[in-house]
């Protein structure tokens, strides 16, 4: 008797499993417009928009991390997982501005993943010696696959025996189940040393998804509103605090992601909040050091919507490096046509 509980409980935590992992394929299918996202609006803009690839003008390099919701599923690669990295530069002879990032997500311990390889260009028009646009444009290859050796079927679960995972499935695995694809995207900032504007449109061109559906033009496009300043103060403006806000909308969903940095001398401390317009999804904790070359941030995430009970919140970790240091330029200002590396970014 107590062999067949056994079995029983066996079979009740392989069905979990299924479960699980069908949630995960099931959010994907229905929420496959939703792109990924950070918390720290200040860490990869060029993410968001093109047209900030090169605005610090030397060359800079970005890497980010992002744990969210760690308590789903189980092991080191529970929840979602975004790994970032990128490079970019002003080129003062073509006065542009080239990027190069990738963006990997992957979902419920790798059993979905996604890759993005994404090559940015921008080209800046100076107003003035206090004002300039940046223009930008990028494309990217995309590419989207799930693991199926990671999968439990229904049909490997016997009501006795329990999960025999040498029964062979009855599914039919297709190669459908890994796209690529390839997509455009655009964007134009408008900046001072104090502050910035910037609008963005990622996604401008059709794809398909795991079942070769074809999207129509402009259906996954994601529009996007970013905003940031700096306000100094103190005797020896030793202080300053970093308002960033973000209005994303894609198909039906919106967000709005608000960060407010204050900085001392190294020290970095802010908080933020995450608004999907149908109510407060998170509050978000940060700080960082940033030793003029170097700079490293880190954030928290509290759940405030159903869910946090069950997700463990969000971890993100940033690193900055700017190769030229603060003032992150090879050559002195005063010998380009260039508005010197903007103050906003110097948090």
């Amino acid at each position: 008797m107590l062999k067949s509980t056994d079995t029983f409980i066996n079979v009740i935590q392989r069905l979990k499993i299924l479960a699980s992992v069908m949630f995960f394929i099931f959010i994907t299918n229905n929420l496959k417009s939703q792109e990924a996202h950070f918390s720290q609006l200040s860490q990869n803009q060029t993410n968001i928009n093109p047209a900030f690839s090169g605005i610090m003008f030397g060359p800079r390099i970005n890497l980010q991390y992002r744990n969210q919701y760690p308590t789903i599923g189980t092991g080191i690669n529970s929840g979602y997982n975004t790994y970032f990295a990128s490079y970019d530069q002003h080129f003062e002879t073509f006065n542009s501005g080239i990027g190069l990032q990738i963006l990997g997500d992957k979902l419920g311990s790798n059993i979905l993943s996604r890759y993005n390889f994404e090559l940015m260009y921008s080209y800046q028009l100076k107003f003035n010696r206090y004002q300039a646009l940046r223009i930008g444009i990028s494309g990217n290859l995309n590419i989207q696959q799930i693991d199926f050796s990671q999968l439990k079927f229904y049909d490997q679960i016997d009501a006795i025996l329990g999960f025999n995972s040498n029964k062979v499935s009855e599914d039919q695995l297709s190669n459908n189940y890994n796209k690529s694809f390839l997509n455009a995207n655009f964007g134009m900032v408008y900046f001072t040393s104090d502050y910035y504007i910037g609008v963005s449109a990622k996604n401008l061109l059709p794809k398909k998804n795991f079942f070769n559906d074809e999207s129509s033009t402009f259906h996954y496009t994601l529009l996007s509103l970013q905003l940031g300043a700096i306000k100094r103060f103190g005797s020896e403006k030793q202080y300053a605090l970093f308002p960033f806000l973000e209005y994303d909308r894609q198909a039906s969903n919106q967000k709005l992601v608000g960060n407010l940095l204050g900085q001392y001398k190294i020290y970095n401390l802010g908080v933020g909040f995450r608004h999907n317009f149908e109510g407060l999804e998170s509050i978000m904790l940060m700080t960082g050091i940033n030793l003029n070359r170097f700079r490293i941030s880190y954030s928290y995430d509290i759940g405030t919507n159903a869910l946090s009970t069950y997700t463990g919140g969000s971890h993100e970790i940033g690193i900055r490096v700017l190769i030229g240091g603060e003032n992150n330029s090879l050559t002195p200002n005063e010998h380009k046509e260039i508005l010197e590396c903007p103050d906003f970014l110097k948090n």
